[in-house]
């Protein structure tokens, strides 16, 4: 009750309009995407209409007459598809790749459902129209949604467009989703509290916001802090906790997430489920089974190998560069622990002095990474043509003949030396379930910035989630993150 007494008065009053605000722009944002659906779907319809007009003229098929209602009946029936499928829910926080699986979905559906209504209007059907009437709603329709997302990314981004958060569960599960958002501000979270029983209010950690109370005072704490939306961290709360954080909310326009209490599994895995009135979470098991192993093996030799034809020009400036800085080898060659633990000679572009693996002890001392990783800026080990090579990532470029040997994949975790497996502990298997990679989650998604618990978390989130959507994604991220050279 301290929290309703001492700050409901003075905030409720400042803060609402800001709120409102907040739906406001929210409620815009919706109308906005429904009507760049409906323009994307005209456009394809549009676009098929004119084809078939040059077909007429060109005496290939016959007039399909009126279109005028089809199209808006079509794109009326389209849309009611779209909102079925969730593309409308704004508590459905879908990744780009799951919105456009459905979006693609989506409009084929509304195709099959479009030759119906042909029929049923006594339109004449082509494969013609039907093809370019797939093809062009859906390149339109995409075109706009990633139009949208960019748009929405950055006002997040910019603080124009937010929501505000409270967790409930100040525990290991509560802490790690705060850093999980706050790493992702395209989500347009700000979280602004915690609640949580066993904790006293205060600081639930350094660096982290307060814990405003117990969750018996969800609604105090809605309306204090003028909260957008409640996160359960269901998997360290109890189940009354969260039942009654449930039921208290009813009848607030506030929306209400629950955590699943496992951070590592993708929410492509995530299926709800029903086990008579009990609503339960169902996992879709990811192993590579013999025919995906076949298929990321084949794409990592068309792939690898036009890379290195394309790339011969500079593998050889690299080389030669290599060669003309100074005595020792061009290739770097070294041990490391591959799938299933067998180990592999991983080779590289040299990027220090030769004697570099003799000098490193008089140097562990300056380590700046923790775990048993070593990193350190500045290294007096790297050589003039090293330091460049390592900016642009060129130094990686002989893994490409890694992958065509066998040893490792375009995309998967980095494989450890010899040293650094004994150090890693007992998540080490599940790492080594797949080919190591010269690519992978990590080095996109941070790198040199992040700590090894976070090196940790992207490999095996890579590992239990794997998919060849992930793999293209992962590669087309590298793009980027080469070119700002992170590498340094």
């Amino acid at each position: 009750m301290a929290l309703r007494e001492q700050h409901l008065p003075s905030l409720v009053v400042g803060e609402a309009p800001a709120r409102a605000a907040r739906r406001g722009a929210r409620r815009l944002l919706l109308w906005s995407r429904l009507s760049g659906d409906v323009g994307a779907l005209l456009v394809g319809l549009v676009v098929a209409g004119r084809l078939q007009e040059t077909l007429v003229r060109a005496e290939l098929v016959h007039p399909l007459g009126a279109t005028g209602v089809f199209n808006a009946v079509a794109v009326t029936a389209w849309l009611l598809l779209f909102a079925g499928l969730g593309l409308y829910d704004s508590r459905r926080l879908v990744s780009a790749v799951d919105e456009f699986k459905l979006l693609v979905e989506g409009v084929a559906l509304g195709t099959v459902g479009g030759v119906f209504l042909a029929f049923l209007l006594k339109l004449p059907t082509y494969r013609s129209w039907v093809l370019t009437t797939w093809i062009g709603c859906t390149a339109a329709v995409l075109g706009t949604r990633f139009a949208y997302r960019s748009i929405l990314r950055a006002l997040r981004f910019s603080g124009a467009l937010g929501s505000r958060m409270l967790i409930v569960g100040a525990g290991r599960e509560g802490r790690d989703l705060y850093r999980s958002i706050s790493s992702a501000p395209h989500l347009g979270f700000e979280v602004v509290g915690f609640l949580d029983d066993t904790y006293p209010p205060g600081p639930a950690a350094p660096g982290l916001p307060d814990v405003l109370g117990g969750a018996a005072e969800v609604r105090a704490a809605v309306l204090d802090r003028q909260a957008d939306a409640v996160l359960v961290a269901g998997g360290s709360v109890a189940t009354e906790t969260a039942e009654r954080v449930y039921r208290d909310l009813g009848g607030m326009d506030v929306d209400l997430h629950l955590s699943t209490g496992l951070l590592g599994v993708a929410a492509s895995r995530v299926a709800v489920q029903r086990f008579g009135e009990a609503p339960v979470l169902g996992l879709r098991r990811v192993e590579l089974t013999g025919f995906q192993q076949t298929v990321k093996r084949a794409f990592d030799l068309a792939v690898a190998g036009l890379l290195l034809v394309a790339l011969a020009p500079v593998l050889a400036a690299c080389a030669l560069a290599v060669r003309l800085d100074g005595p020792g080898p061009v290739l770097f060659r070294q041990r490391r622990v591959g799938r299933g633990g067998r180990e592999f000679t991983m080779h590289k572009f040299r990027s220090m002095v030769p004697d570099a693996e003799r000098r490193l002890a008089a140097l562990v001392g300056r380590n700046q990474a923790d775990g048993p990783l070593f990193k350190l800026r500045g290294d007096p080990r790297v050589t003039r043509v090293g330091r460049v090579l390592r900016a642009w990532s060129l130094d990686e470029l002989p893994q490409l003949l890694d992958v065509l040997r066998g040893d490792m994949s375009l995309v998967g975790p980095r494989p450890p030396l010899l040293g650094e497996a004994a150090r890693f502990g007992a998540w080490l298997p599940n790492r080594l379930r797949v080919k190591p990679g010269v690519s992978g989650l990590w080095q996109v998604s941070g790198r040199h910035q992040l700590s090894f618990e976070d090196y940790v978390r992207y490999d095996l989130f890579y590992v239990e989630n794997w998919s060849l959507v992930m793999d293209l994604c992962i590669l087309l991220r590298t793009i980027p993150t080469v070119l700002r050279r992170s590498g340094i």
